[in-house]
């Protein structure tokens, strides 16, 4: 009797973490539809708004706070207030550690924060590029150590040698190797999941388009 109800307490309780696990899964697809649609300040918010949301809600899942620093990233390069956009980098960088700490070593991580370093970059490209460019290439190359795989680790890293002059190492001939390979990888990246990131493709071609004539 007692080996039926632990199996039925068991059953019950696998049960459960299903049903959570659906409706997180159902939470995170309508968030990312939400981002990936969203070309407006207000929008984007409500999809960090979700995504914060989801991370509080849940435990030991990086993805929405992940996702909550990219909104941030975005929602950064439609401000035209340089004050404003450094509050939004901030945000992006305050929910990408969130997202670290949970998942160290990760390389859609290291992405991020290259990306992030990239944001603030953009923000004051001629007193921050020195200051900042040697480290958000390093964050590139550890999210490449991490996972060779990952095509925008190539992407993004293509993308900062591009915007560097040639004395400093940047330049086409640098960055075109970088972007082919982004290009490879993405023909062949295998998604983890369906709410796992998977965005860049299509900069990535625009970029290929731009500088390949």
């Amino acid at each position: 009797m007692k080996q039926y109800l632990l199996i039925f307490l068991s059953s019950v309780f696998s049960l459960s973490l299903l049903a959570q696990n659906s409706s997180y899964i159902k939470a995170m697809k309508n968030a990312i539809t939400m981002m990936d649609t969203s070309s407006s300040i207000e929008y984007l918010q409500f999809a960090a708004n979700d995504f914060e949301r989801i991370g509080n809600s849940v435990e030991d899942e990086w993805l929405p706070y992940y996702y909550c620093a990219y909104c941030y990233v975005q929602i950064n390069y439609l401000i035209k207030t340089d004050k404003k956009r450094d509050l939004y980098v901030d945000k992006a960088v305050e929910f990408n550690n969130k997202a670290d700490n949970i998942s160290p070593d990760n390389s859609e991580i290291y992405v991020m924060k290259g990306f992030i370093l990239q944001a603030r970059m953009n923000i004051e490209p001629m007193t921050r590029g020195m200051r900042y460019n040697s480290q958000c290439i390093s964050m590139f190359k550890k999210a490449q150590e991490l996972n060779s795989e990952n095509p925008r680790s190539y992407l993004w890293h293509a993308v900062q040698l591009f915007n560097m002059p040639t004395f400093m190492g940047g330049g086409t001939e640098k960055a075109s190797p970088l972007l082919n390979k982004a290009l490879e990888k993405y023909e062949i990246f295998q998604l983890e999941s369906e709410i796992h990131p998977n965005w860049g493709l299509n900069y990535a071609k625009k970029m290929f388009e731009k500088y390949s004539k």
